[in-house]
């Protein structure tokens, strides 16, 4: 049990054994039915761009988080049921993130962001030029489609930095399980997914 002196500073809630498919919106309107107020922002931690079934809940106020614990204690996401706890980062802040790994997965524009994997070893953003030029993109080529680094001779994956959320669902339903690269004699079907 966590001392007063730490529930009046901390300002986060971390949520464990959530649904791995769960994304923000869920959270939110879990968050709604439990009547848990003040939020700022909700976080799907991921570690190399794969949900680890946390979050983490950003309250506005320091004030809101024991009513907030209070309200989700036995509460349910669909159907599952998951532990919170109060995390203080006023002192030393929150961890560190880096790409693909934290809160976001350490990327910008949550929800817009697409990973596409896995393509051959050796493929570099401009080999898959063909499959992203229908899409909306958030910026230039180069800066909106990334290589994730990746051991040598490991598949590639690769960030895809869409215009809106809507893009990034769209490309995900069009190539999730498809394989636009035949003609490189790939013969993996991808895998595509919002960051979110």
């Amino acid at each position: 049990m966590a001392t007063t002196e730490v529930l009046s500073k901390a300002r986060h809630i971390l949520l464990k054994r959530i649904p791995a498919l769960t994304t923000p919106a869920d959270i939110r309107r879990m968050l709604t039915r439990y009547n848990v107020q003040g939020v700022a922002d909700v976080a799907i931690i991921y570690e190399n761009f794969m949900p680890t079934k946390q979050a983490i809940i950003t309250l506005a106020l320091p004030n809101f988080l024991r009513d907030s614990l209070r309200e989700l204690t036995n509460a349910t996401l669909s159907g599952v049921v998951f532990t919170s706890e109060e995390v203080d980062y006023s002192e030393f802040g929150p961890p560190p993130t880096e790409l693909g790994t934290g809160p976001h997965a350490g990327v910008d524009n949550s929800g817009n962001n697409v990973v596409l994997s896995s393509f051959p070893s050796g493929t570099s953003p401009t080999n898959i030029k063909t499959i992203t030029d229908k899409y909306l993109l958030a910026s230039s080529f180069e800066e909106s489609v990334l290589s994730i680094k990746t051991a040598p001779k490991n598949p590639v994956s690769m960030l895809i930095k869409l215009r809106s959320e809507s893009e990034a669902y769209r490309m995900v339903r069009d190539l999730h399980m498809t394989n636009p690269l035949e003609r490189l004699r790939w013969s993996r079907n991808l895998q595509a997914r919002v960051i979110y």
